[in-house]
């Protein structure tokens, strides 16, 4: 390739990028200017331009003399020792920065850009990761990191301040486990303490003992580094490179995966109705509520069968909650019986026979015509559920399916409770645990031959296929070996949530394809929260790791 036409396919690779995030983006609702353009800029950078709202992309031109010397700067700088590395690290990376510009430009137009510069680059970072680090492939990430390794070092010979792209990165926690400092356990330990008490890493890093007084004075300084930034941004070139090289190389060694829809959800105020969660029956229902409830469910049951679950599950609940407020006939029993009820009863898959019929045997007579299998005798026919149903949710829902009415909150909710219907682990979950669930869905979106995971890489999210299919490789000597598909409904990803052990496997779309990911974060907390989540979850992977065994059994003999 003569240094001629690198240049020109360098620019057209970013514009090849350019056109194909756009469409990206847009399929998550997040649309870009019109007119908005990838220009040809000059010098040795890309940037936004606030003022005509296009990206500026600048590759060394060989035919200047200016040219041929913005490469050899660039190779000096970076500490790279061919011009093949070069642009082998330039293809690489034009997807980050095309990315990178657009999330600027997106938060420019959405009207949440700010004047801190810090903020806006580590936040347009994580739009590059969630659509460029999966696709990287393990040998690229090799090779990229390995780049960036000798770039950081060349450049910090240069530089007074040599670890301030790593105090400065937006996660100091996941920098500190990137570079060592804090191992995997804590790191795991102190993200959810984060999450669970919404309180930045560094007051749970600060006085635990796992930082020397260097790394802790350097903790105390952090605030006053991202000032420093925000002041005096890009008035050292150099400095603004060591940043993002240190940044880049930071996100491709993290644990850490991000997510368009998240991006959306939580950088452009993008706001997915739901309705609203349901908290647990703490006070005692009257009868009319319990009876709504269960007309509700026989009433919506033709028209969709994911709203009869969903109000069969509510009456439920109300039942469960009326039944602990009552003495129970074997009294020694009793208070272990209100105690674990709850827990052991909500959780419902559907079976014909409901175990509650059996409970009916120790509540009070007149607390028994409420139970599933004497219910309908009881009921008074003049009953409106519109009126009786006890919560916001139920009702809105109950108008949807039944009087027709408009309201995308619910047809939202619907959707996505239908397909947690459709899964082993999720189904029998009682309602106000699948409504908190649903909320913390991301949607990805994969094309035909896209990475979702890679082997011996760390991510222990867990992902449910919505629509398309996937196939599962394993490396066997080196080629990449078909084990298993993927279809809708299936969920995948729970071996290593249980375990925290690299990915045993490959997963790649064979098709267009759709899932919602719960990160593992908040699903530790959910299930921290509501423990019948674990129990669902080992279930299904016992019988999923004994139907490998039989069939590796059978194989064998």
């Amino acid at each position: 390739m003569s240094e001629q036409k690198a240049a020109v396919d360098l620019f057209a690779l970013g514009q090849q990028h350019f056109t194909h995030f756009l469409a990206e983006f847009a399929a998550y609702g997040i649309e870009a200017d019109p007119g908005i353009e990838l220009r040809q800029g000059a010098g040795v950078l890309c940037y936004y331009s606030l003022e005509d709202r296009h990206i500026y992309l600048s590759v060394p031109d060989f035919n200047q003399p200016l040219g041929k010397f913005q490469a050899l700067f660039l190779r000096s700088l970076l500490g790279c020792d061919s011009d093949e590395a070069l642009f082998r690290f330039l293809g690489l990376f034009i997807p980050h920065i095309i990315a990178h510009e657009l999330a600027h430009h997106y938060r420019h137009r959405y009207g949440m850009f700010s004047d801190k510069p810090w903020q806006e680059e580590q936040i347009a970072n994580k739009l590059s990761v969630a659509v460029v680090k999966h696709r990287l492939t393990p040998e690229e990430k090799v090779f990229a990191k390995e780049f960036l390794r000798r770039a950081i070092e060349t450049l910090a010979t240069k530089m007074e301040e040599k670890s301030i792209a790593v105090d400065s990165y937006y996660s100091v926690l996941h920098a500190l486990n990137v570079s060592g400092q804090v191992g995997t356990a804590d790191f795991e330990n102190i993200e959810l303490l984060q999450k669970a008490f919404g309180v930045q890493s560094e007051a749970f890093l600060k006085g635990s003992g796992h930082l020397s007084r260097e790394e802790q004075q350097r903790l105390e300084q952090r605030q006053d580094v991202i000032e420093s930034i925000n002041q005096e941004y890009t008035s050292d070139q150099i400095k603004y490179i060591y940043y993002h090289v240190g940044w880049l190389y930071l996100d491709l060694t993290s644990r850490e995966t991000e997510y368009v829809d998240e991006f959306a959800r939580d950088y452009l105020n993008f706001q997915f109705e739901l309705l609203p969660p349901i908290a647990p029956q703490t006070n005692t229902p009257d009868d009319n509520a319990i009876q709504a409830c269960f007309l509700a469910y026989l009433r919506s049951q033709p028209i969709s069968a994911t709203a009869g679950r969903y109000f069969y599950k509510r009456y439920r609940s109300l039942l469960l909650a009326r039944l602990q407020s009552v003495e129970l006939t074997m009294t020694a029993h009793s208070d272990r019986l209100k105690r674990e009820a709850r827990l052991i009863l909500e959780n419902w898959s559907g079976e014909e026979t409901d175990t509650l019929d059996y409970i009916s045997q120790l509540a009070p007579p007149a607390l028994r015509p409420l139970f599933p299998h004497r219910i309908a005798e009881a009921l008074d026919p003049h009953l409106s559920p519109s009126k009786h149903l006890p919560t916001e949710t139920d009702r809105r829902l109950w108008a949807h399916v039944v009087d027709q009415v408009d309201d995308e909150g619910a047809a939202n909710t619907l959707h996505r409770l239908s397909l947690l219907d459709r899964t082993d682990i999720y189904r029998g979950l009682p309602i106000h645990v699948l409504l908190k669930l649903i909320a913390h869905f991301s949607l990805v979106r994969f094309a035909p031959g896209e990475p979702v995971i890679w082997q011996n890489e760390r991510n222990d999210d867990v992902y449910i296929l919505i629509e398309g299919k996937l196939e599962v490789l394993v490396d066997h000597q080196g080629q990449p070996t078909p084990v298993g598909t993927i279809n809708a409904n299936e969920i995948f990803g729970e071996i290593a949530f249980f375990t925290e052990d690299p990915r045993y496997a490959t997963v790649r779309a064979v098709e267009p394809s759709k899932c919602y990911v719960l990160t593992d974060v908040d699903l530790q907390l959910l299930a921290y929260e509501h423990p019948t989540i674990l129990m669902q979850m080992a279930g299904v992977l016992a019988k999923r790791l004994a139907a490998v065994y039989n069939t590796s059994r059978n194989e064998t003999v």
